[in-house]
């Protein structure tokens, strides 16, 4: 079968493409089928990490719709206990506002984890149903509508992200459904497909804040050239064209005044910021793109079938990775250094060939690369990225035979799904192992009538007072002698004000210390959540913070 030319390709993809809701649930069943019966074995998988802020969060938003930051929380000791609009300098967007929202029915119902995963695995299939439609309206086929959306589900982390209440879920969605919304409207201009593409880029930021820059790259994607003086030509003729850009400019405006606590600084500085993790997320964002997401692979393929092999020192790297995997440092700096040669490479040649399709889709993975400047950059905040990367391994493979891409297609499908399992199960052992142990620790004590203080942090700060447990904290309430303090050594033994140092007199009651059965996703050089604790989502190793402490305060 003969490769059609690239410019007739393109030429026939870059014109309006109609879709139809037959189609999309035709190609996307086989996605929403995987991911459902992916996740439903955990729907009773414990909250962990991030997961307490939100819902907190849903609780103060069912007192208070529009205070949603307007709550007092107790995260990471060293900073004490504050509102959470002083934790997020006052900005709704640093808030992550939206996730709150969308857990309100969790809380409503009585805050159960399975509904908050029931309520992620909704989002999940709107994101699915997105994408599928987003690769027709880019001229793609029926089999590639598929693959598309089988390979959303399956690059890690989207599925194991989908097991949490964390809102890496809700901002792939809002950025799917805002660009296939968008598509549908430069093709067809229908002010229904407007209205839908304004809401959904106006909340993207309230659930990553980085999806704020969707909005001049929606600008963008509405061009017809990437010259210059086509675009003021065009603005002049069809201002009228970009206005979901503008609506969404003003809805998340409107929510940003409605929302602000106004006795605080919206622009004042983010905990977060930390300019000195900035090279060590530079050089996760670049080998991200190497691995899990299979944009190198793709370009390597593309590479070596379209040109002379001159770039065998790159394949001799890649090689000596598995070699270095001990050496984590180096094996991420191998993959950063590919991970730019791919970026970079795609970028020069889309501006010869002045292609504004393929400079759209960089400009979109592109979109997290001011989070270097933040305290970390796990491959989570990449997520809202994966549609574009997608399209990006569609276009690269169109160079080799359509025999090579389908086999790499549904190797890279069942090697992501593989890989999303072991995490899943990996991090539900994780999760549980904080709750059932809080509950063996606290509950049994409380009942004879003891009182016991926890320290706040992630399983903690929602599992602990569920058992009953009291909350104590640098300037607040104390233990006093004959009292018990639960700690959990991973989360508690990072902080500057270690709580165990308040508290040199004590007597050690009971300790629970686990062995990962399944591998691990966090501690140990892993760093599901961030790549502080390590760049692997998943692997083998061992901690000696695996363990929960209970104390008596003599």
């Amino acid at each position: 079968m003969e490769t059609p030319m690239k410019s007739e390709v393109t030429t026939n993809r870059d014109a309006p493409q109609t879709v139809s809701v037959v189609a999309v649930l035709g190609c996307a069943w086989p996605a929403l089928l995987l991911a459902a019966v992916c996740l439903l074995p955990y729907l009773n998988k414990a909250f962990l990490i991030d997961d307490p802020w939100f819902l907190t969060m849903a609780k103060q938003i069912v007192q208070h719709p529009a205070h949603p930051m307007n709550f007092e929380i107790c995260w990471n000791n060293g900073f004490g206990c504050r509102t959470a609009n002083q934790f997020a300098s006052g900005n709704p967007l640093l808030g992550q506002i939206a996730q709150g929202y969308v857990l309100v029915p969790t809380v409503l119902t009585g805050a159960h984890e399975w509904t908050a995963h029931i309520t992620q695995l909704v989002l999940v299939w709107i994101a699915v149903l997105a994408m599928t439609s987003l690769v027709f309206r880019f001229g793609w086929d029926r089999w590639h509508a598929t693959i598309g959306s089988l390979l959303l589900v399956a690059i890690p982390p989207f599925l194991p992200m989908a097991s949490t209440a964390m809102p890496d879920i809700l901002s792939t969605a809002l950025a799917l459904v805002a660009m296939e919304r968008l598509a549908a409207w430069k093709a067809h201009q229908k002010w229904t497909q407007a209205a839908a593409a304004a809401l959904a880029l106006g909340l993207a930021g309230f659930a990553r804040p980085h999806l704020t820059l969707l909005l001049p790259l929606a600008a963008f994607f509405l061009f017809d050239s990437i010259d210059p003086r086509e675009i003021l030509e065009q603005i002049r003729q069809k201002l009228w064209l970009f206005t979901p850009v503008f609506a969404a400019c003003g809805l998340q405006l409107a929510i940003i005044l409605t929302v602000h606590e106004h006795d605080l600084p919206i622009n004042s500085p983010s905990p977060g910021l930390i300019p000195g993790h900035m090279l060590n997320n530079l050089w996760s964002f670049l080998a991200y793109f190497v691995f899990p997401l299979p944009l190198g692979i793709c370009w390597l393929a593309n590479r070596f079938k379209t040109k002379r092999p001159s770039f065998v020192f790159i394949l001799i790297a890649v090689a000596l990775i598995p070699l270095f995997l001990r050496w984590s440092v180096l094996a991420v700096v191998f993959l950063a250094i590919l991970g730019f040669r791919v970026l970079a490479g795609l970028l020069l040649q889309a501006f010869k060939r002045r292609d504004r399709t393929e400079l759209f889709l960089l400009l979109w993975i592109l979109i997290p690369l001011p989070i270097v400047f933040y305290s970390h950059l796990p491959m989570k905040y990449l997520l809202p990225c994966i549609p574009a990367v997608i399209l990006l391994c569609f276009r690269l493979l169109e160079g080799v035979s359509v025999q090579f891409a389908r086999a790499a297609a549904y190797a890279l499908i069942f090697a992501g799904t593989g890989y999303s399992l072991l995490i899943l199960h990996a991090d539900a052992e994780f999760a549980d192992f904080g709750r059932d142990t809080l509950a063996r620790l606290i509950t049994p004590h409380v009942a004879a009538g003891q009182r016991v203080w926890f320290p706040g942090q992630y399983w903690s700060y929602w599992y602990a007072p569920l058992s009953g447990a009291k909350l104590t904290f640098p300037g607040g309430p104390q233990p006093e002698p004959g009292d018990l303090l639960v700690v959990d050594v991973y989360a508690d033994s990072s902080g500057p004000q270690w709580p165990l140092g308040r508290f040199p007199h004590r007597t050690l009651v009971d300790v629970v210390s686990h062995k990962y059965r399944f591998g691990r996703t966090m501690g140990a050089g892993m760093g599901l959540y961030s790549n502080g604790s390590g760049f692997w989502l998943w692997g083998f190793g061992e901690s000696d913070k695996d363990r929960f402490e209970l104390w008596r305060i003599d």
